[in-house]
């Protein structure tokens, strides 16, 4: 056989086969990666606005659950089913739209007798009423279709066991459109599904979809239809679905979300074909590529089958070396033209290739900062406690850490607060722990609108809070806690018909030079609420202000 044939069969099996094989298995490899990465921001995104959904309804139903147990709504409902004195309809009214002022997201406040007789509203969205699908229900919270979305929330106002009447409180679903309308993150495709279940246990869109604009509380998916998306979304089932056909029977990827306490379904989807289309975009470049560098290799093959053993052997090393991803390829010594013109060719293909590897490491780098963001945003939900929406202990604990060490290296002022509800356990015998979690949120939010925006405040035990406080003076911490023991004070709950009032203890410390970690801080102002449970509580106890012989006979329980 003849060199030339000997050179080109060799540079061929070599190089243009192997380099083949590893474009194609990078090609596939690259799709592969790019699905993987969709389906995690859909995951991701989905999961967030779940959040997003649950935390919404947490705020309706705490707005509900204050506004029902209005001191002066409850007298008035007193009076009318003491007198059934038909003057008390203005009262009632005017009280209703004192609250109607107070919370922007409320659209009307209806009070309805015990019998379903209207008694008074804002604005008579709700006129009618049906007591006895509450016999057994204190409360429910629902979705109510009209020329716009609301969410609707009927609670049952008692006094002494008494059923007194009812409170319909319509909030704006605005909230969920926004939601909806929001595709960011869904490419040009997607969009969201939001479905509740209708009468027969079918999935009923209950907003406008981005392809039917009349989709909302009209269009319908069977329950049977388990290959759809949001059937499986209502079916309690939170899973991705790859080429699953949606509402138009077009294949797409989704991911299905189910939220339990309201019987709401929501799905992030994406089209199939966009995904194709992503992947065939990122793929286009190195498909060319790998065809000019083809061709590159046939015709120098060609040419390479008329040189000489020394020039084919420099070029079958540096061809190794481009495989093996090293892309510093050393000048091709050769005395014919020919030969030269090839080495500036394999050259030129060598920096291509490191080029394309550049820039697939750039997008595999922004894919990874986008999925941290997301990360980031899941980690703010586990840092909060889940009862009253505060930080929890982890959190604080962190916070205060960071604190105590910028406090020292800059030489600022740092309190540190702990707060402890009298005689919190006699509230969860008496009255149930339903009414000692109503406390630890009502507390909760009593002291989270005093503060600044640059305090950290979170619950850090059963009824035990904790606030860090840094740069601020002595006098005015000492003025803000006790303005916030007297607002606790002050707060009135009502379980089972009777008024109860909270009071709480507080110890706090400051930073000096008898301080030299965290805990210590925290010992410390331990130490001051324990003094001031043990000195009557309800009191205000600062470490400072103690005696060095009350500090030490003073060891407060783990």
């Amino acid at each position: 056989m003849r060199l030339k044939h000997v050179l080109m069969i060799s540079f061929l099996l070599l190089a243009a086969l192997p380099l083949l094989l590893s474009i194609w298995t990078l090609n596939n490899h690259s799709a592969t990666q790019y699905r993987k990465l969709i389906a995690t921001d859909l995951q991701a995104i989905s999961e967030l606005a779940k959040h997003r959904l649950l935390a919404a309804i947490d705020r309706i139903d705490d707005t509900a659950r204050l506004l029902a147990n209005q001191e002066a709504i409850r007298k008035h409902l007193v009076e009318f089913t003491r007198t059934r004195n038909y003057e008390l309809y203005g009262e009632m009214e005017s009280s209703l739209r004192a609250t109607h002022r107070d919370v922007d997201s409320i659209l009307d406040v209806t009070l309805f007798a015990p019998n379903g007789q209207f008694l008074a509203s804002v604005n008579q969205r709700a006129t009618s009423f049906d007591p006895r699908r509450f016999i057994d229900r204190e409360r429910e919270i629902f979705l109510v279709h009209s020329q716009e979305l609301i969410i609707r929330s009927i609670s049952r106002i008692q006094h002494a066991g008494v059923v007194l009447g009812f409170m319909v409180v319509d909030f704006s679903g605005e909230f969920i459109l926004e939601l909806v309308e929001d595709r960011t993150g869904l490419g040009a495709t997607g969009e969201w599904l939001f479905a509740v279940r209708d009468e027969d246990g079918n999935a009923l869109f209950a907003v406008p979809t981005k392809y039917d604009p009349n989709a909302a509380f009209t269009r319908r998916i069977p329950s049977d239809r388990t290959d759809v998306p949001i059937t499986q979304a209502m079916l309690g089932q939170e899973i991705l679905m790859d080429y699953a056909p949606d509402y138009r029977e077009q294949p797409v990827m989704a991911a299905t979300r189910y939220l339990p306490s309201m019987d709401w379904g929501l799905v992030a989807k994406i089209s199939e074909l966009e995904i194709t289309g992503i992947i065939n975009d990122a793929n286009r470049f190195l498909i060319i590529v790998g065809v000019g560098v083809l061709v590159v290799a046939v015709l120098a093959a060609i040419w390479l089958s008329v040189l000489i053993a020394r020039p084919v052997e420099q070029l079958r090393r540096s061809t190794l070396k481009v495989i093996d991803g090293d892309f510093d390829v050393e000048p091709i010594e050769a005395s014919w033209r020919e030969a030269k013109d090839l080495a500036e060719s394999f050259g030129d293909m060598a920096i291509s290739l490191q080029d394309l590897r550049a820039n697939l490491q750039d997008r595999v780098d922004e894919r990874t900062r986008e999925l941290d963001e997301a990360n980031r945003q899941l980690t703010e939900i586990t840092v909060r406690d889940p009862l009253t929406g505060v930080h929890n202990r982890r959190h604080i604990t962190e916070r205060l850490d960071e604190e105590f060490s910028r406090s020292q290296r800059y030489n600022n002022n740092l309190a540190v607060a702990v707060l402890d509800i009298d005689h919190f356990k006699s509230i969860n015998d008496t009255h149930g722990h339903g009414a000692g979690d109503e406390v630890l949120i009502g507390m909760a939010f009593c002291v989270q609108h005093n503060l600044r925006t640059t305090d950290q405040f979170g619950r850090v035990g059963g009824e035990e809070f904790c606030i860090v406080i840094p740069e601020a003076d002595e006098q005015g911490i000492r003025r803000l806690l006790d303005r916030i023991r007297q607002e606790i004070e002050a707060l009135v709950f009502t379980f089972d018909g009777k008024k109860v009032q909270v009071t709480c203890s507080i110890g706090v410390a400051f930073l000096d030079d008898t301080i030299i970690s965290a805990l210590q801080m925290i010992e410390c102002a331990d130490k001051a609420l324990y003094h001031a449970k043990h000195t009557g509580r309800n009191r205000l106890i600062v470490y400072s202000d103690m005696s060095s012989d009350e500090a030490r006979s003073i060891n407060p329980p783990l």
